[in-house]
C-alpha cells in the first residue's frame, strides 16, 4: 500500500482499516480525508494492500 501526505509518504504491506492507517501514519491529531483508489473512505473501512491511498488535510474555515 502506497500512502502520501503532503511530502510525506509511507509503504505498508498489509490491509489496514482506517484506524490503523491514522494510528501508523501518526496523523491522529490532525483533521483529514482519506482517499483510496479516487474513492473517500470513512472511518471503519478496511484498506487493501494493493491501494494506492491519498490522505488529505480536511481543514475547517470560518
Amino acid at each position: 500500500m502506497e500512502v502520501v501526505y503532503g511530502d510525506k509518504k509511507w509503504n505498508f504491506d498489509r490491509d489496514l482499516s482506517y484506524g490503523e492507517l491514522i494510528k501508523e501514519t501518526r496523523l491522529g491529531r490532525v483533521s483529514v480525508l482519506v482517499m483510496v483508489n479516487g474513492r473517500l473512505v470513512r472511518k471503519g473501512e478496511m484498506i487493501p494492500v494493493k491501494s494506492r491511498v491519498l490522505i488529505i488535510s480536511a481543514a475547517n474555515g470560518g
